[in-house]
């Protein structure tokens, strides 16, 4: 018979809850359930606008920060299996044109309700728990003062995206205890501060082909709603640039190219100025009236960067442990028994379930070495 392993899972998002479904299946398994706040998946539940965008079927590595990586991480796991999982619990979902997978009920809810109704009672969930310390005693771990050693501990704390900075304060501290290389968290999927901006185009909404340039190179380019703010951009199409944009190394010299005719070429605009002397016909008219006081290129209306909006308007992060750190379970390599999942790894994708599927990824990876192995 197997003897019992404690292991414990620091934080209740959907790595942390995902880890806790697949290890509860082994009963060899004694786990402790570590959330800061009073509730447990509360960024999974703002996922995909309350909708819960759970993953891609088109997941590939380019798709990511690190390329190489993922190469080899989705050699060992792929967006069928994690699809699989959650129809194994119950869950109906659906794909768009997009390739995005959602709940069939496109309600967030229902993704944490099958996952908690799937987590065996017998898991210790405590919450409004901050872990500050993990120090080893001999060959376990202990966390803060808790009366139990573990084993196993899994760290699933995410990154401070999307939160207040009064709540971000000593984030993640427990870091802070190991030797590791690891960066900063930078907001990424996040709109951009545009230099010289024209607030009268506040609320103003429209299909174009955006592309993210950098000293006249074309960086990233796609098609989508671009929705204008107060001092900025927004909208998927910007947000996937700021993934790009937080990839380089100086961020000199960048801007948005507008195409507001959505790539379509063949239209005359020439013509149309001469018969109509207008284009209130073809811009809404917020950047109608911005036009007449001040024409720009409709094919290249430039907005140069001054940067991203800051971490609480984020939908994930990039930085944090570098993955050098890791091995190919997610163990980390100076610290045995002690794993990495989701948003704390410098891993960071573009909109489109990519980030949710990597924490549920990664939390099936660690719990597979944990319940084949673990003993």
């Amino acid at each position: 018979m197997s003897n019992k392993i404690s292991i414990a899972i620091v934080g209740a998002g959907a790595s942390g809850l995902f880890s806790a479904k697949k290890m509860s299946e082994n009963s060899a398994n004694q786990l402790f359930l570590f959330e800061k706040s009073t509730k447990v998946g509360t960024k999974l539940k703002a996922s995909g606008g309350g909708k819960a965008n759970i993953l891609n079927t088109d997941i590939q590595d380019f798709h990511y920060n690190n390329a190489p990586f993922m190469s080899n991480f989705l050699q060992r796991v792929s967006s069928h299996t994690i699809q699989n999982e959650f129809m194994d619990m119950g869950l109906k979902m659906s794909v768009d044109n997009e390739n995005r997978v959602y709940p069939s009920s496109f309600f967030s809810q229902t993704v944490l309700d099958v996952l908690l109704q799937n987590i065996s009672e017998k898991v210790t969930t405590e919450k409004e728990y901050e872990v500050t310390k993990i120090e080893p005693v001999q060959s376990q771990w202990r966390i803060n003062d808790y009366p139990v050693l573990f084993d196993k501990v899994i760290l699933a704390t995410g990154s401070p995206a999307g939160m207040i900075a009064a709540n971000r304060h000593n984030y993640n501290h427990f870091l802070t205890h190991f030797s590791l290389k690891r960066s900063d968290f930078r907001p990424s999927l996040v709109g951009f501060r545009i230099k010289n901006y024209h607030r009268k185009l506040s609320g103003c909404r429209i299909k174009a082909q955006v592309t993210l340039c950098q000293n006249g190179q074309t960086i990233f380019q796609e098609k989508g709603e671009v929705i204008f703010k107060d001092d900025g951009v927004s909208g998927i199409v910007i947000l996937n640039c700021s993934a790009y944009y937080n990839r380089l190394f100086s961020k000199s010299n960048c801007y948005l190219s507008l195409d507001l005719m959505n790539g379509e070429h063949s239209y005359n605009l020439e013509e149309h100025w001469k018969n109509h002397h207008s284009f209130c016909g073809i811009l809404p008219p917020k950047l109608n009236e911005w036009y007449e006081q001040k024409p720009f290129d409709l094919r290249d209306l430039r907005m140069h960067i001054e940067g991203t909006y800051d971490l609480e308007m984020a939908q994930v992060c990039s930085g944090g442990i570098d993955v050098s750190e890791l091995d190919a379970h997610l163990q980390l390599k100076k610290y045995k028994n002690i794993y990495v999942t989701g948003e704390l790894i410098d891993i960071d994708g573009v909109c489109g379930g990519y980030n949710l599927f990597f924490a549920f990824a990664c939390a099936y990876i660690v719990a597979q070495e944990i319940n084949n192995n673990g003993n």
